[in-house]
């Protein structure tokens, strides 16, 4: 299952998603999960604990075809990582195959003929988003523009990040989106603020090896879930 994590939209959680689904779809017994640091700002290398500056193989050797392996992610068995590159990012010859179950791939938060590419080979894009209304206006955009490209938007999933229930306007925002794309594209689950993992990136640590009992940890387990087809759709709660 090829995954891409995308939004033009800056600060939105999107990393955070790629390194947390991955380790919880490795920690659910769903197979192998590689992730590709495709941004060039390498925020998923360093999220990981990994010096971007001293990675040998790369995404750009990756892309490229030519041979290595991507690194082992430290206390997470069954997650691996392609480091990013500073260089320029080239797929001319086509997303490379992986015999892991699971890739994730980061983008980065622009949209360009590569993350086009990208999002083509792919079987599911998940596009956090924060829910105000730029968070709402950018998914318009973005589903605007893979409609001009004659992309279906079955493959289209979004995912309510950096929830707070008590603003109202998440709360608001969120029925917006609920009433327009009904849970067929909007993802059951929402990825609740959090402090804990707000601060995984400056421990080089997924949520699960920061801080396993946290909020965060259980909704990164259940969309994992959800996407596996092992978890229960959450009924959603009518906020007042």
């Amino acid at each position: 299952m090829k995954v891409v994590i995308f939004n033009q939209k800056g600060g939105v959680g999107k990393t955070t998603t790629a390194v947390n689904l991955g380790a919880a779809l490795a920690r659910s017994g769903a197979g192998r999960v590689v992730l590709a640091d495709l941004d060039p700002q390498m925020h998923l290398t360093a999220s990981l604990g990994f010096d971007p500056e001293a990675a040998g193989w790369t995404a750009a050797d990756w892309l490229a075809g030519r041979p290595g392996a991507p690194v082992e992610v430290p206390d997470e068995p069954g997650l691996s990582l392609v480091p990013g590159a500073a260089d320029p990012l080239s797929a001319e010859g086509g997303l490379p195959e992986v015999a892991d179950d699971w890739l994730i791939m980061d983008c980065a938060p622009v949209w360009s003929p590569l993350v086009l590419g990208f999002i083509k080979a792919c079987d599911l894009v998940i596009c956090p988003l924060e829910p105000d209304f730029l968070g709402l206006s950018g998914v318009n955009r973005l589903l605007r523009q893979l409609r001009q490209e004659g992309l279906p938007l079955d493959r289209i999933r979004l995912l309510v990040s950096r929830y707070n229930r008590r603003l109202v306007v998440h709360r608001e925002v969120r029925a917006r989106l609920l009433e327009r794309f009904g849970d067929g594209m909007l993802l059951p689950v929402e990825i609740n603020s959090s402090v804990r993992l707000a601060e995984t990136p400056g421990y080089g640590r997924t949520i699960f090896t920061h801080a396993p009992d946290s909020t965060g940890a259980t909704d990164f387990t259940t969309l994992a879930s959800l996407l596996t087809g092992r978890g229960k759709k959450k009924t959603r709660r009518q906020d007042a």
